[in-house]
């Protein structure tokens, strides 16, 4: 040996512990002794460890051999013990080496001792080799079967001979099997696919008569009509045995990808193929590579066009939108990608058709992009005929106010006459007063002052009128209400003279300033008072309006009247365009100022009231509007 054997004797006589020494280094065996013979320094030594051998004896005074191996099994139960006795018996040493004794040696046969403690020392380090095997076995086991269930991953073994399979933890989980299930062809062929089980069954009797290597694919029908695809891989073993090793992978993930790539696949091909967008592939300095039907048809040209290099788009982009394409170039240099925007396109006969054009770099590439362009002709037709009827509607709100105005003449005539009258009597009086022989210049000047009055108010009537006949574009403002109903009951007061009806105003205080159309309020509210004036004709009914705030902080303002009110169950219908009830009326007072409030982010509607009559409602939003109203 190439180091001195350390050894722990539970002894209770020295000559006999010297005696063994003496045996063992005679015949070459270099040993370190340390004898013991109680319990409690054996426990000591044991503790302290780095022993290889125990050698005791059966009968001490204080211990005994049997509690020794008893205890050593316990705390290191790798350690060999050998009996060395001259009193064992031959049943006392077969219950020893039964509890685990590595043999027993009498103190008469000495000679054996050495032989014995080679024997043990062999059969420890064959003992410990075999652990460390072991261990390394299970560590590579738990490492498979962690590989296996990361990877989904099952190993198995077929027998053909015998029909006996063999599977690994991860092969039952990929079949949703109990382990303690014995796996045979008859258990896997009952969770196949119905579809695959004719096939699956085939593949495995050209394989038991081949016993050639495999590999094919197929679905599991697993409980609640699931479906699991799995690939099946397996290795022939040309041995005794004449079977099979393989794996079991489960690819259904793999599988859903595909197939949820093939689907973006078709539709991504359905939306190339379906000649609503344009795709073209191109590099960035113009060069249309390919294109779709769809574009070659939106700029009239052929597949021929396309095969000789005649498309570029940047002689295909007028000089004008230039720049937007530059910086859409810019942007997929930078990004690999280009924000939307629009532009034109030459046709081939000269023409222009405007595009929504988006692009995006094609990976594993710098210089070559897909871009697709939206058609936006008739996008551009429909914004244009929205444009003309938005023009038609300023008209018609324009001729309503015209016609409403006209329908006043009597009343602003009669207005317009008395402040002209006034002054007209105050010139003559200035006049008498100045061709006296004294001349009363004091007078005359009170009288001159109130015909430049006479004459400032006829020019405010006159001015009222025309803003109402005054065509343009709606112009925001910061409007008073209160000031607005105030400038219609003035204006008004005749007409309502002219139909017996009175008119009173009823005015919140304090009212915060609103952006509006000044001369658009105005009309809306001159069709909703003209309205109620003409219900009481002659009725000698009152006309309401008022002014106040809504819990929601809007204004609100009401226009009531005691007159014929609502029709029966065509209240909504007032607002429509031409509906009228009127016999010479045009159906269009209401809808367009609807139209007018609206525009301004408020609301209109009509409430029948208690006794008689009705009362016309509409909110105005306190805060600034961001879109201009459609009316004018």
């Amino acid at each position: 040996m190439s180091r001195s054997l350390h050894i722990l004797h539970v002894e209770d006589d020295t000559a006999d512990a010297e005696l063994t020494q003496d045996t063992l280094e005679t015949e070459g065996v270099a040993c370190d002794v340390t004898r013991v013979e109680t319990e409690s320094t054996f426990l000591v030594a044991l503790h302290e460890g780095g022993f290889d051998l125990i050698l005791a004896d059966y009968a001490l005074p204080s211990f005994d051999g049997l509690s020794a191996l008893r205890i050593a099994r316990q705390q290191q139960p790798d350690l060999p013990f050998i009996f060395v006795s001259g009193t064992m018996g031959e049943e006392v040493a077969i219950e020893a080496l039964k509890i685990g004794a590595t043999d027993y040696v009498l103190k008469t046969r000495l000679s054996r001792l050495v032989p014995s403690v080679h024997r043990a020392l062999r059969e420890a380090k064959e003992r410990a080799e075999l652990r460390r095997a072991e261990r390394a076995l299970r560590r590579s086991e738990a490492y498979l079967a962690i590989a296996q269930n990361l990877s989904h991953t099952g190993s198995f073994g077929w027998d053909v001979a015998s029909g006996e399979i063999f599977w690994s933890l991860e092969t039952y989980h990929i079949f949703e099997l109990n382990p303690l299930v014995p796996p045979t062809l008859e258990v896997i062929l009952q969770r196949v696919h119905p579809d695959d089980a004719l096939r699956v069954k085939e593949i495995f009797d050209r394989i038991a008569l081949n016993r050639t290597d495999f590999h094919f694919e197929h679905r599991l029908l697993l409980p609640e009509r699931r479906v699991k695809y799995v690939r099946i891989s397996g290795r022939a073993v040309h041995d005794s045995s004449s079977g099979f090793v393989g794996a079991v992978t489960d690819v259904t993930a793999a599988k859903e990808a595909e197939r949820e790539l093939r689907e973006r696949e078709v539709k991504i091909r359905r939306l190339v193929d379906a000649n609503i967008v344009g795709v073209l592939i191109s590099d960035l300095e113009g060069r249309v590579t390919d294109a779709n039907d769809a574009f070659l048809s939106m700029l009239r040209y052929t597949r021929d066009d396309l095969a000789c290099g005649r498309l570029c788009w940047t002689e295909l982009t007028p000089p004008e939108w230039q720049p937007a394409s530059e910086r859409a170039v810019a942007q997929l240099r930078a990004h690999g990608t280009c924000e939307l925007f629009e532009k034109e396109y030459f046709r081939s006969d000269g023409t222009r058709v405007p595009v929504l054009v988006a692009a995006a770099a094609i990976e594993g590439t710098r210089t070559e992009n897909v871009a697709f362009a939206l058609d936006l002709t008739e996008r551009k037709l429909a914004e244009a005929e929205r444009e003309r009827l938005r023009q038609l509607q300023v008209d018609m709100a324009y001729m309503s106010r015209v016609i409403t105005v006209g329908q006043l003449g009597v009343s602003l005539a009669h207005e317009i006459k008395q402040p002209i009258g006034a002054a007209v009597t105050n010139a003559e009086a200035c006049v008498r007063l100045l061709d006296r022989d004294e001349p009363d210049l004091s007078e005359a000047r009170e009288a001159a002052l109130e015909m430049v009055r006479d004459a400032k108010r006829a020019a405010d009537i006159v001015d009222r009128v025309r803003s109402l006949y005054q065509k343009g574009s709606s112009e925001l403002a910061m409007v008073d209400v209160n000031e607005v109903i105030g400038e219609m009951v003035i204006m008004l007061q005749n007409e309502a003279n002219r139909h017996s009806v009175s008119m009173r105003a009823d005015l919140a205080q304090g009212l915060p300033t609103i952006m509006a159309d000044r001369v658009q309020l105005q009309q809306a509210l001159m069709n909703l008072m003209l309205n109620g004036i003409e219900a009481m004709n002659g009725t000698r009914g009152e006309l309401s309006v008022r002014s106040s705030t809504t819990e929601e902080g809007q204004l609100l303002i009401s226009v009531s009247d005691c007159g014929i009110g609502l029709p029966a169950k065509q209240v909504e219908r007032i607002f429509e365009a031409f509906f009228t009830t009127k016999p010479h009326g045009t159906g269009m007072g209401l809808s367009i100022s609807r139209t007018i409030i609206e525009s301004f982010g408020g609301r209109l509607w009509a409430t029948p009231n208690a006794e008689r009559g009705a009362t016309f409602h509409f909110t105005l939003p306190t805060k600034v509007m961001a879109s201009s109203p459609s009316a004018a």
